[in-house]
């Protein structure tokens, strides 16, 4: 049994959601406000949760200005559990793998809610009912099924310490309550709680002498005399006597038992010492997999967690992930994760990842992408800690070369553009097509007709053309002073004057997937340093280089970079120049202000925000186009530019 779908309308940011669930692990991924808590706090309004949570609508979950609310949660492959609800059961069609019809039985859960004007002690009346059928319109669900369905529910901000500490009703009495060995061997913890009690106020016990006392010197000289005989000091360790213990119906033996039980605390070492958060947080977890697990067959068995990473080392988050995987296959625990973290994304099978974003929710399962099976192993296995930021920025920019990762960034800060400041993450791919996959990533099937369905994180793929020019090639006489590259059979493709159609290169470089909110920009030349030096960056690079520049073509002219370059340090040494060639201008212009002004922080202010537009301004002309267009597209039209942020020499390096 678990949640197949869940369909939310009108609550918080969710205006209309209708989302499948996959049947073990779903992991919500996201920027902040994207709807992650609002999904599982969803699940835990209907549902509740097995802790002393209380869960309530409150007006503020209402989306906007609606008065009403509804969410409906649907489970599938009920027929192990149809006896405990099989009056709310409804059975739908549904065709197999031979394309007949057959009917299944489902389960509708839905709540609805609804202002009604009114205030009840000072509040605003919402009325609510949870029913079962298709529409949220047959019975009233019982609480012995709400309590069979309730979820265990672990908080983002989870004080596990306290969690784990003795106290009335606390989570720790309960999680051991339910412990199957402890149900089994709940005789024999009473025995020995009972043997304690004896040993403890045997006449000769220090205990015993402090109740004496206690008794005889003070409590009854306050009381009246026909008291004393009916009225003591009685002290034991939850009341388990021993003369008592064996008549003891099992109802109240319970009751003892949950009485020691309230008294215990759960430590990660015999001398009690404090340890750090993240090894609390990983003993309650595993308390409360613990409790789930065991009750699976009795209870429906669903997890919720809130930010797992929290106070967890990385490699223990992956761990942890690794675990919780293997209790969703070995006991059929389903699990629905919430995460920042990109370690938690990276060890996940994508196909388990739900992107949210702006109260819509991407799975990327087979069947909603336009992945194929094999991409989904391929992804898994190339996906890391870096790469995974692809499920959690705002838009993305796929580059091809060291060059573009280290130097793109600088050069869009210099445009104004900080790519930070609109959560851009820059993803080197490889050469083997990986950019692919990850573009059918966030390509919606069958959705190419319906903008509103898809993906709405921007991402741009940075591919280089890869046409030599006749300039390139090294004679054998040498009369081409800028050649370096021999022909031979490998790479005649590569060469412009074998090349008839450069417009169907370039459809063959985009591969059909300039589609939906996917941008693909091809180099209009060699690479992306062979196309700063054509277009507008010869004199920058030569300076990077330390070499003299010369007289020529532009094609000859990047040739002649392109034949010196080494990608790293050349993207490095170009970013400092960049810099450098700003702060001047910078000062040039503070240089410029009047003398009665150069004191004024206003009048500097603004010479330093006239330089830094100037500046992008007139780098944007000496960029190659595509560069511009792509950097366009992942933040915002470069005109009035920002003010270009100062970086520090640490952040610089």
């Amino acid at each position: 049994m678990h949640i197949s779908k869940i369909k939310i309308i009108n609550f918080r940011l969710f205006e209309n959601i209708d989302l499948l669930l996959n049947e073990g692990l779903n992991i919500l991924v996201g920027e902040n406000d994207s709807g992650k808590t609002s999904l599982i706090d969803a699940i835990r309004y209907v549902l509740g949760t097995n802790s002393n949570d209380r869960t309530f609508i409150k007006e503020e979950d209402f989306h906007g200005e609606c008065n009403e609310l509804s969410i409906q949660i649907t489970f599938s492959d009920v027929d192990a559990h149809a006896h405990r609800f099989v009056e709310h059961l409804s059975h739908e069609e549904y065709q197999d793998d031979g394309d007949r019809t057959k009917r299944m039985s489902v389960l509708h859960i839905q709540l609805n809610a609804h202002k009604t004007g009114a205030e009840r002690r000072g509040y605003p009346y919402i009325k609510t009912e949870l029913k079962s059928g298709v529409d949220g319109n047959g019975l009233s669900i019982e609480a012995e099924i709400r309590d069979f369905l309730s979820a265990t529910y672990l908080k983002p901000l989870r004080d596990a310490e306290t969690e784990l500490s003795s106290g009335r009703a606390s989570r720790l009495s309960q999680i051991l309550s339910s412990s199957k060995e402890v149900k089994v061997g709940m005789d024999t913890i009473l025995s020995i709680i009972a043997d304690a009690n004896e040993d403890l106020l045997a006449d000769d016990a220090p205990l015993k002498e402090a109740v004496e006392n206690i008794k005889n010197n003070y409590l009854h000289e306050l009381i009246f005399n026909q008291d004393k005989e009916i009225l003591g000091a009685f002290i034991n360790i939850a009341g388990v006597r021993k003369e008592e213990l064996g008549g003891l119906p099992n109802n109240a033996k319970r009751r003892h038992l949950r009485s020691v039980l309230e008294g215990l605390s759960l430590a990660l070492t015999k001398d009690r010492r404090m340890h750090g958060l993240g090894y609390h947080n990983l003993l309650f977890m595993g308390a409360e997999l613990l409790l789930l697990e065991q009750g699976a067959k009795n209870e429906f068995p669903l997890l919720l967690i809130e930010e797992p990473e929290a106070h967890l080392h990385p490699q223990l988050q992956m761990k942890l992930l690794q675990f919780i995987n293997s209790k969703v296959s070995m006991s059929g625990v389903q699990c629905i994760l919430s995460t920042h973290s990109p370690n938690i994304s990276a060890k996940a099978d994508p196909s388990e990842i739900i992107m949210l974003n702006q109260g819509k929710a991407f799975p990327l399962r087979e069947g909603e992408t336009e992945l194929e099976g094999d991409d989904y192993k391929y992804l898994q296995k190339f996906l890391d800690a870096t790469k995974a930021n692809v499920f959690f920025a705002k838009s993305l920019l796929f580059v091809e070369g060291d060059g573009e990762n280290i130097l793109l960034p600088e050069i869009a800060r210099l445009l104004g553009r900080p790519l930070e400041n609109y959560g851009v993450s820059i993803i080197k791919y490889d050469n083997s097509g990986s950019w692919k996959r990850f573009a059918r990533l966030f390509l919606r099937k069958d959705k190419d007709g319906n903008p509103e369905d898809w993906n709405p994180s921007k991402i741009c793929v940075l591919r280089d053309l890869d046409l030599w020019p006749d300039c390139a090639e090294e004679t054998e006489d040498g009369s081409n002073l800028y050649g370096f590259k021999k022909p031979n059979n490998g790479n005649q493709s590569y060469w412009r004057r074998n090349c008839a159609d450069e417009t169907q290169r370039v459809t063959n470089h985009i591969d059909g997937l300039n589609r939906q909110n996917i941008k693909v920009k091809i180099s209009n030349d060699w690479t992306f340093e062979y196309c700063l030096a054509k277009y507008g960056l010869f004199a920058e690079c030569c300076l990077v280089l330390g070499i003299d520049a010369i007289e020529a073509t532009t094609d000859e002219k990047a040739t002649y970079i392109q034949a010196k370059v080494s990608k790293t340090d050349f993207a490095y040494n170009m970013a400092d120049i960049l810099r450098k060639q700003l702060a001047d201008k910078v000062q040039e212009s503070i240089d410029a202000i009047d003398d009665e002004q150069k004191d004024e922080p206003v009048a500097i202010a603004s010479a330093q925000k006239k330089a830094a537009i100037d500046f992008s301004l007139a780098l944007k002309e000496k960029l190659p186009q595509y560069i511009v267009e792509a950097i366009e597209y992942v933040t915002s039209p470069i005109g009035e530019a920002e003010p270009i942020e100062e970086q520090d020499d640490a952040e610089s390096a």
